[in-house]
């Protein structure tokens, strides 16, 4: 009989019955009716609403309930992007806090969400949209800002590298495979050596084509990263060996993977096209 009652309550309420569905499948952070796809740099967020009490006709109805929904989505949104790392000490709420026009770019992101599909209507007379938009356009100016030119890269030591690495070959971007670690997803990330020298951060990429594309791509597998078009073709692969700061956005590498990228990006220019991915949990 317990067995019964179980498998009616699983058919009843299908999230008590495993993990609830993702949001979308593209997404690589989870929220509450909101996610980040990481790789395109975008948020997506669902809102439901229900008609105005004075709406009297059908599409009264339909239009008070569905910018209710709008609504709920924007502010679903909101606090999915306040959580969002920026580095590795930094959320975008303390930028928001500490800065207007931080503050102003996400207004202004939230006025624009764009509406993904057609609004979905249920017999009780309530909708539920979904939108999204670009983490790209609040990116804030400090993180793009440099003491070094944008052509910088690591100066090699002459110390040993992997002998992993072919340095005859044409690489066409960086995956790093952070599985393992609990390296969390940010819009300036770092990629740092044992001893904690920066290798690739915003001094070695050009700010133009991060307001574009973003620091990093995040994926949840090789296989995704191999097909993800900001490394295609012949990417690098490393894997890390733990992360640092306080929010674990910046991937730490052996001292040899360190050594072999030094000299790799001294002569390919991946690293300042920011052709980069991370392979998450």
């Amino acid at each position: 009989m317990a067995r019964l009652v179980l498998l009616l309550m699983c058919f009843l309420f299908p999230s008590l019955g495993g993990v609830a569905q993702p949001l979308d499948p593209s997404c690589t952070q989870e929220g509450v009716s909101a996610c980040i796809d990481w790789d395109r740099q975008v948020v997506l967020a669902e809102g439901s609403g229900a008609p105005a009490s004075s709406a009297r006709t059908q599409a009264q109805q339909n239009a008070t309930a569905e910018r209710a929904a709008r609504l709920d989505a924007a502010r679903n949104a909101l606090e999915m992007i306040k959580g969002v790392n920026l580095s590795a000490s930094t959320k975008m709420q303390d930028a928001m806090l500490a800065s207007d026009q931080v503050s102003t770019k996400v207004q202004g992101m939230l006025y624009g969400l764009r509406t993904v599909g057609a609004p979905r209507f249920f017999s009780d007379g309530s909708v539920r949209v979904r939108v999204e938009a670009s983490l790209k356009q609040v990116i804030p100016e400090d993180l793009l800002e440099t003491t070094e030119a944008p052509e910088a890269v690591p100066e090699a030591s002459g110390a040993p590298t992997s002998p992993r690495i072919d340095f005859s070959a044409k690489y066409t971007g960086l995956v790093i495979d952070a599985r393992g670690t609990d390296l969390q997803p940010a819009m300036a990330p770092k990629v740092l050596d044992a001893s904690g020298d920066e290798l690739y951060g915003s001094a070695y990429v050009d700010a133009n084509f991060v307001r574009q594309h973003g620091m990093a791509g995040y994926v949840r597998s090789p296989e995704q990263a191999q097909e993800n078009d900001r490394v295609a073709g012949n990417p690098l692969l490393l894997e890390a060996t733990g992360t640092s700061g306080p929010n674990q956005t910046d991937v730490v590498i052996s001292t040899e993977d360190a050594e072999a990228l030094r000299k790799l990006a001294q002569k390919l220019p991946f690293l300042k096209e920011a052709r980069v991915v991370m392979i998450l949990n």
